[in-house]
């Protein structure tokens, strides 16, 4: 039941960052917003990641993972009712702020948890593939269920009652373990960060932010290419996000099998040149290419952060692990940030940038994977 939990909270944290960029073009034309004020919605949420990311740590050796857990389904409350409450701009950059803190809190807590799991429980890509689930229900829900007048209630008051079932079946299972061993264990298990030890890490960091920056700027603006530069109707250019995270989610899945028959580097090498080409397919200037290059960007794209995240946890003592994750997911946040603020004020000069400056990232990371695999080749 704890596996189960953890998956579940997992993946309903993810639909709290999702429904953000499914919500965009309602949020654009509820309160007549610019792209830049639009690209500072999805900063918002990446401080939120950020600020949960940097104080993680400290709070899992406070309260444990079980209850950190807890915490981050709380503020994903919080973020619900006040979206639902301050319909305006400002509430909708708290809410994000609140879910992107949410959901940042959720994954330190959920992926450590897991790790402290008998062995066969480690599915890491089957723990992240619940975010592409949740990245799928939100464009679809949205397409759903907002009328022409934009008016998003009843999505969050959906979100918010999954919410409750959670927490209630978190208290439940957290009633039968004994919670004081447990924050003990969890106390002594998370050493502290140090410089020393962020600059050992710094190389893994680089490579898990930039995979990253460059999935999140194309998962961002692809409905905002969808609408405005081949006229779809918001409808459809949910389709197209909803499309993208089916793809994904099911090539997040093979993620864990790919790893016992390629090396790291091999599947990012791959991954990284479907991504570009994918990428290319996008700018193409044809709708149909469009939904080509969204499904050949998503299956190469989607087993690469949790395999990196797992190739580098599997090198990394179990103690440290809070303090990694924690450290990949605030250089992961930080540089997606940037990515997404600096794509947001040029995406009105023409919506493609954002998939270029993907495409440079991915053509790195094919070469960083060329030249690791040479070293590693020698080494061997």
């Amino acid at each position: 039941m704890t596996s189960v939990h953890l998956f579940l909270a997992h993946g309903v944290l993810a639909l709290g960052m999702g429904l953000v960029p499914a919500l965009v073009t309602t949020f654009r034309s509820d309160y007549a917003l610019s792209s830049g004020q639009i690209a500072n919605i999805q900063n918002l949420k990446d401080a939120g990641l950020i600020t949960a990311m940097f104080a993680g740590p400290a709070v899992l050796r406070r309260i444990g993972v079980a209850a950190t857990t807890l915490l981050a389904l709380l503020v994903g409350l919080s973020g619900c009712a006040v979206l639902v409450i301050a319909q305006s701009l400002p509430g909708v950059m708290a809410g994000a702020f609140l879910h992107g803190a949410a959901f940042s809190f959720g994954c330190l807590a959920t992926v450590s948890h897991l790790f402290r799991l008998p062995k066969r429980y480690h599915r890491i890509s089957a723990l992240y593939a619940t975010f592409g689930v949740a990245n799928f229900v939100a464009p679809f829900t949205v397409g759903l269920l907002v009328p022409d007048d934009g008016d998003y209630r009843a999505i969050y008051a959906i979100f918010a009652a999954a919410l409750v079932v959670l927490v209630v079946m978190g208290t439940v299972l957290n009633g039968s373990v004994d919670t004081t061993a447990v924050v003990s264990t969890d106390r002594s298990g998370q050493p502290r960060l140090t410089l020393d030890r962020l600059r050992t890490w710094l190389p893994d960091i680089t490579v898990y932010a930039t995979l990253m920056a460059a999935e999140t700027v194309v998962v961002c603006w692809v409905t905002t290419l969808g609408q405005y530069h081949y006229g779809l109707s918001l409808s459809e250019a949910s389709v197209l996000l909803a499309l993208l995270w089916v793809a994904h989610t099911s090539a997040r899945l093979a993620g864990d099998l790919l790893t016992g028959h390629m090396s790291v580097p091999a599947v990012v090498l791959c991954g990284a040149l479907l991504a570009v080409i994918g990428d290319v397919l996008l700018c193409a200037g044809s709708v149909t290419l469009v939904y080509v290059g969204v499904l050949v960007f998503a299956v190469g794209v989607a087993p690469l952060v949790p395999l990196h995240q797992g190739w580098t946890l599997s090198r990394t003592p179990v103690r440290q692990h809070g303090p990694l994750n924690a450290s990949l997911g605030a250089g992961s946040a930080t540089v997606t940030t940037a990515m997404v603020w600096l794509t947001g004020i040029t995406v009105d000069i023409d919506t493609r940038v954002p998939f270029l400056v993907s495409a440079v990232c991915f053509t790195g990371l094919a070469l960083w994977a060329v030249r690791h695999g040479i070293r590693r080749t020698k080494t061997s």
